[in-house]
């Protein structure tokens, strides 16, 4: 049947049956209110000529948009200057970390034990000074590259709100073309209800014009569906974008505060702690000795002990256990007994199988007898 029989056959609300529609339809969950009648019955004339096509595209520019919201949001998460802001800060830390002044008092790995106690006095100060030096000009530079990608941060701020305006039309839009939508299958739902009242049997066309107005119905009431999930992909793009602008100003205002004050207490306390470095070097360097000379006679001592124990039990030992011997016997005997068991198993779940599959195919042959014998009947 052409496109013009079809759409002569669909009985169209009158302008009050299309208002009273419009508010039973719950306006609130797809973002609409009663004034919104006039634009709903404007995009309700891209409906006025029904085929499969114009169903197809019905909707199909203000879906892109949204999409095209989507993935540039997505992109934006991604390609956004705030993994780099979060790299540099962590960097800054670890900068700082490196100024640790317990690290001077380890000894070197190539030098004597006795001679790198003594030179930990000597060169202590001389090393942490440098180190020092070093990390506050790589502290500054840091300051400088974060500076420069905070200015992008707060730029795309003013970018992320227009991007919210403009998801927030196409929210807008997308419930008007499902308003539009939903009244436009009311109608062919009432045609479809006019046409099961007449006499069909004996009327092939009139079959075929009721199979095409069913097909037309279910096909726009899917597209309907489809809008309503763009919609709500829309509704849930708008939180996205104000988290990611309130993670922008989140992480400027932390970066202000680590450049005003966190920074230059780590420098001061740092500073102090060169002098107090001083102090502890000279006490630790006695108590190191002294440390070193007990510890070496405790751990030759507790060497020895294990060494005798471990080797009189060693030399005691059978060579295979007898509990490896229990477990060996026994899991050879599980073993044998679960595969008898599982070949028990499989030969019942075989048979059962058989009993089902005939009752399948019987399922199925009365699907087809019965399916060939019946007329196709309309929707109400």
């Amino acid at each position: 049947m052409n496109t013009l029989e079809l759409q002569q056959r669909i009985i169209e609300l009158t302008p009050e049956q299309q208002q009273q529609s419009f508010s039973e339809l719950n306006l609130t969950e797809i973002g609409l209110n009663a004034d919104d009648f006039v634009a709903v019955m404007d995009i309700h004339k891209e409906l006025d000529e029904i085929n499969q096509n114009r169903v197809a595209e019905y909707g199909k520019n203000i879906a892109v948009k949204t999409s095209t919201y989507t993935d540039e949001l997505l992109g934006l998460v991604k390609n956004s200057e705030l993994e780099d802001t979060g790299k540099k800060l962590n960097e800054v830390v670890q900068t700082a970390q490196q100024i640790n002044q317990s690290n001077l008092l380890h000894p070197g790995k190539n030098s004597g034990f006795f001679a790198s106690l003594f030179n930990k006095v000597r060169g202590a100060k001389q090393s942490f000074d440098q180190q020092f030096d070093n990390t506050k000009q790589h502290l500054d530079r840091l300051v400088g590259e974060i500076e420069t990608t905070q200015t992008g941060l707060k730029s795309r701020v003013t970018t992320l709100d227009q991007m919210f305006g403009a998801v927030q039309e196409e929210y807008k839009q997308l419930g008007l073309y499902v308003a539009a939508g939903q009244l436009k299958y009311q109608a062919i739902q009432q045609s479809l209800t006019q046409l099961s009242r007449e006499e069909l049997s004996q009327d092939p066309t009139r079959t075929q014009l009721v199979y095409d107005l069913n097909h037309v119905a279910n096909n726009l009431e899917k597209r309907i569906s489809d809008l309503r999930v763009l919609q709500q992909s829309a509704m849930q793009t708008l939180p996205m974008i104000r988290i990611i602008q309130s993670n922008n100003l989140m992480l400027v205002d932390k970066f202000y505060a680590i450049k005003n004050i966190t920074l230059p207490a780590w420098k001061n306390q740092i500073s102090l702690a060169i002098s107090l470095q001083e102090q502890k070097n000279s006490v630790q360097l006695a108590n190191s000795i002294d440390d070193a000379t007990n510890e070496l006679l405790r751990r030759n001592a507790d060497l020895l002990h294990q060494n005798s124990v471990d080797t009189a039990r060693a030399n005691q030992r059978s060579v295979i256990d007898i509990e490896t011997l229990e477990h060996v016997q026994n899991s050879l005997i599980k073993t044998v007994n679960e595969v008898i068991q599982i070949q028990k198993e499989g030969m019942q779940q075989r048979e059962q199988a058989q009993v089902r599959l005939r009752g399948l195919q019987n399922n199925l042959n009365q699907l087809v007898l019965q399916s060939s014998t019946e007329i196709p009947k309309s929707k109400v």
